[in-house]
């Protein structure tokens, strides 16, 4: 018989977990919004997939980008096992297109917006007439209030910098 030390028995507690888990959590990051320093703070996308990890296990995770997105910025979010997606129109409406492909594919039980911007809200609220848990995660200054009242989960991380 093997023993097995605590910190393998850590690894398995933890890999148990997960795996019990129901709930998937697809990320669709507004980059431009939430991907620069604002002030003294800078979100990372490891960040956010800490945060989003607490939902349940991570799925689908997309970061939308401008038209003016650097080769670097795009293989950053590559290189953090995010898709990026530049969008030639308004991020925004390109982010409504991409929640409604993910509703209609069902790949994720909760949806997490990486937004401040008050233009996602209609976006939550189409998600929740469908029925789909949705979360929000954004910091001060300029967290969209509408943003925080609609949203099933907010995670306000402006208290945690």
């Amino acid at each position: 018989m093997r023993t097995i030390s605590s910190s393998e028995a850590g690894r398995l507690n933890i890999i148990r977990n997960l795996l019990r888990r129901k709930e998937t959590v697809s990320i669709i990051v507004d980059g431009p919004n939430l991907l620069r320093k604002v002030g003294s703070k800078q979100l990372k996308l490891d960040d956010i997939d800490r945060y989003a990890s607490q939902l349940g296990n991570l799925g689908e995770k997309y970061v939308l980008l401008n038209r003016h997105a650097s080769e670097a910025l795009i293989q950053a979010v590559i290189n953090s096992g995010y898709t990026p997606i530049v969008a030639t129109e308004d991020v925004h409406i390109r982010m409504g297109l991409l929640v409604l492909e993910i509703a209609k594919r069902n790949t994720g039980n909760i949806i997490l917006l990486g937004s401040r911007d008050a233009r996602c809200t209609p976006i939550l609220m189409k998600l929740k007439e469908k029925g789909i848990k949705t979360a929000i995660l954004g910091f001060d200054p300029g967290f969209s209030i509408s943003l925080k009242n609609v949203a099933d989960i907010t995670i306000d991380i402006t208290k945690e910098r």
